[in-house]
């Protein structure tokens, strides 16, 4: 239902050039940046006990995609808005961006290494269950070839925030 465009609230800063020099033989092709602007709720359950609103502004994204399947996503970050509508409560994070690479496996899965400001949405058939993390720092995690379902978290380091917590 929700793909990697819903799961990963990724508010991303860093210069391009020097991600390219990882890999600058196979890069396929480089969309330019396009401004990341989005809101969506989820239903309760999904992520937290009761609903999830998320909205995200101003963030530049461009997505450099490598013949192997691999790709990065770079840019500016974005400002975050968590609300849980059943209470009115609200979480805003002002990100200063972030850099998430995304290196396709053998198998087809993914390993995705997440860094700088990420907002992370775990659905209730992903293998650590429902939840909604800000995380600051590193994030390594496990998912299946479409992006869609997280196998498993692999590696956190940095502050973290349980939404559903924050918002209950």
């Amino acid at each position: 239902m929700f793909g990697k465009t819903v799961r990963r609230l990724s508010p991303l800063a860093a210069i391009a050039a020097i991600l390219l020099v990882v890999q600058p033989a196979s890069a396929a092709a480089s969309k330019p940046p396009q401004l990341q602007s989005f809101s969506f709720s989820l239903p309760a359950g999904l992520a937290c006990s009761f609903p999830l609103d998320i909205t995200g502004t101003n963030g530049k994204v461009t997505q450099v995609t490598f013949n192997n399947g691999s790709f990065f996503n770079v840019g500016k970050g974005v400002l975050l808005t968590y609300t849980n509508p059943t209470n009115g409560k609200i979480y805003t994070v002002n990100t200063a961006g972030s850099v998430d690479r995304f290196v396709q496996n053998a198998d087809g899965t993914y390993t995705g290494y997440l860094s700088g400001h990420n907002g992370y949405i775990y659905f209730n058939t992903d293998a650590t269950g429902p939840r909604a993390i800000q995380y600051t720092g590193r994030l390594v995690v496990t998912t299946d070839s479409t992006l869609s379902n997280t196998l498993s978290v692999d590696f956190t380091s940095g502050q973290s925030v349980d939404i559903c917590a924050a918002l209950s």
